[in-house]
C-alpha cells in the first residue's frame, strides 16, 4: 500500500492568517474604523480582486508596475491584482458614475497585493482601509480627509500622530524653478519620495545623477523648518494660495494645528497625484507611514470621458495592527461568547438548550459546550476562550427550576433562579 502523502500545510512568505483572537482584534479596529467613516457620511463599496491587467498597470510607475501581480490566464486573458485601492475605485466611479450621487463619498476595505520583498510592516498581501471623495475640486474635501484621519487615528487608540501635507502643484513649480526639464519630473519626485527611506545624502547623490547640479540647494529649500509659518516664509516666492486655503479650512474643522505639519519634501511617488498630498506619522517613530493619499484629480479621466476629479487616503492597516500591538493596545480583547452554558448530557439537553435559545434571542453571545465531557474539560474550554461565565444546569439545578452561573475571572459562582438568568447577566456587564 502506497504511503500517504502529506502536504506540509505552509503559507507563502509574505503572507499571513489570523485565528479567532487575533481576529477579534482586527474586526474591532476595523469597526472603530468604519463608524468614524460612517459618521463623516461615507458608504462601503466592493470590487472585484481579479482585474484585466490595463486597468490597474501603467498607473504608478515603473516600480509600481514591477510590484504587481500579473499574469495571463487559461483562457489567455491578462489578469492583474490590485496594487492599491484607488485606481479600483476610480474603474468603478468611471463604470457607474450615472447611479451614484456626486460627490461620492465612500470607504472601501479589501486586500490588495504587492511583489514587495517581506520585512517588518511591508507584506505581499495585506489590507487596505481606503477613503476617497470623487467628484468635486472643493478643498473642503481635501480639508475633511484630513479630519476623518485624524478622527480614525483618535478612536483606534492612536492620537500621537502627525499629518505630513505638501501640495504636488507647489513641488511642480519649485521644479520648475530649478530647470528640471517636464519629461525628468516623475523621476525626481520619486527620488524626493524615498528620502526617509534613503536619506537626504542619498536622494541628493540620485537627483545630481539625473542631471539636477543644484540638487543640495533643491534639498536645502524642501527641508521644512520648525513651524509651518516658517516654512511658508521659506516658499513666499510661489503660489501658496492652495496650501493656505487646505490650512484654513483643517483649522474650521477644528483639526489640532499640532497635527498638521507643512513638509514640502512630501512628494508622494505615484503618478496620479496632482494637488494635495498628506501622509500620517508616529510621532517620534520610524516604521513608515500608517495612513497617505491626496488629490488625484486626472485618475478616472482613464476610465471615462467625464472629469471626475478626486481626493482620498489610504490607511495602512497592517501597520496600525503592529504599532497598536506594540503600545499593548490589542492585549485585553475579549471573546466573542459572554456565556458558556455547559453539558451535563442527554438527561439535560433539553433544558439546557432551551437556556442557550432564551439567552441569544435576548441579545446575549453564548454557546453550549458540544460534548458531555469532563466538567474540567468544559471549564479548561472556557477559560482558553476567554468566556467570562458558565452556566451550570445539572439534573438537580432543572428540578428546582435553578442555574449556577460561575464567574471566570474570580471562579466564583452563585445559585440563581433560571427565569432570572438574562437579567442576571445584563445587571452584571451593566456593574
Amino acid at each position: 500500500m502506497a504511503k500517504k502523502q502529506i502536504i506540509v500545510p505552509q503559507i507563502l512568505k509574505g503572507t499571513r492568517e489570523f485565528g479567532p483572537e487575533e481576529m477579534q482584534k482586527r474586526s474591532s479596529v476595523m469597526q472603530k474604523m468604519i463608524e468614524v467613516f460612517a459618521r463623516f457620511g461615507y458608504a462601503a463599496i466592493e470590487t472585484p480582486i481579479l482585474n484585466p491587467a490595463e486597468t490597474i498597470l501603467g498607473k504608478y510607475g515603473e516600480e509600481g508596475d514591477r510590484l504587481t501581480y500579473a499574469w495571463e490566464d487559461n483562457g489567455g486573458r491578462r489578469i492583474a491584482l490590485p496594487y492599491d485601492l484607488t485606481v479600483p475605485v476610480a474603474r468603478f466611479v468611471a463604470a457607474n458614475w450615472r447611479t451614484l450621487s456626486l460627490p461620492f463619498k465612500q470607504y472601501m476595505i479589501q486586500r490588495v497585493w504587492r511583489a514587495e520583498k517581506p520585512q517588518k510592516g511591508r507584506l505581499r498581501e495585506f489590507y487596505q482601509c481606503e477613503l476617497n471623495v470623487i467628484g468635486t475640486r472643493s478643498l473642503m474635501a481635501d480639508a475633511e480627509i484630513a479630519k476623518v484621519a485624524a478622527e480614525v487615528f483618535c478612536a483606534v487608540g492612536l492620537p500621537d500622530v502627525v499629518i505630513r501635507v505638501n501640495s504636488r502643484r507647489l513641488l511642480d513649480a519649485v521644479l520648475d524653478k530649478f530647470s528640471v526639464p517636464q519629461e525628468k519630473k516623475i523621476e525626481v519626485i520619486r527620488n524626493i519620495d524615498k528620502l526617509d527611506k534613503a536619506g537626504r545624502e542619498k536622494v541628493t547623490e540620485a537627483l545630481r545623477q539625473e542631471g539636477i547640479k543644484n540638487s543640495e540647494e533643491l534639498m536645502t529649500l524642501l527641508e521644512p523648518a520648525e513651524s509651518n509659518e516658517e516654512t511658508m516664509k521659506k516658499f513666499l516666492a510661489f503660489d501658496l494660495s492652495e496650501l493656505n486655503e487646505f490650512f484654513s479650512l483643517c483649522r474650521e474643522y477644528a483639526i489640532p494645528e499640532e497635527m498638521l505639519q507643512f513638509d514640502p519634501s512630501l512628494a508622494r511617488g505615484l503618478d496620479y497625484y496632482t494637488g494635495i498630498v498628506y501622509e500620517v506619522v508616529e510621532k517620534g517613530k520610524e516604521g513608515g507611514a500608517l495612513c497617505a493619499g491626496g488629490r488625484f484629480d486626472d485618475l478616472c479621466s482613464m476610465f471615462s470621458e467625464q472629469p471626475f476629479p478626486g481626493v482620498g487616503v489610504a490607511f495602512g492597516f497592517e501597520r496600525m495592527m503592529l504599532s497598536l500591538e506594540e503600545r499593548g493596545l490589542l492585549n485585553n480583547s475579549a471573546g466573542s461568547t459572554r456565556v458558556m452554558v455547559a453539558n451535563f448530557g442527554k438527561e439535560t439537553e433539553a433544558g439546557c438548550i432551551g437556556m442557550l435559545n432564551e439567552l441569544t434571542q435576548n441579545g446575549i453571545s453564548a454557546e453550549m459546550y458540544l460534548e458531555a465531557s469532563k466538567l474540567e474539560k468544559q471549564m479548561k474550554y472556557a477559560d482558553k476562550k476567554r468566556i467570562p461565565f458558565v452556566v451550570m444546569c445539572g439534573s438537580d439545578e432543572l428540578a428546582k427550576g435553578e442555574v449556577k452561573i460561575k464567574i471566570m475571572a474570580t471562579r466564583k459562582q452563585k445559585s440563581i433562579p433560571q427565569n432570572q438568568l438574562v437579567s442576571y447577566l445584563n445587571g452584571y456587564s451593566s456593574r
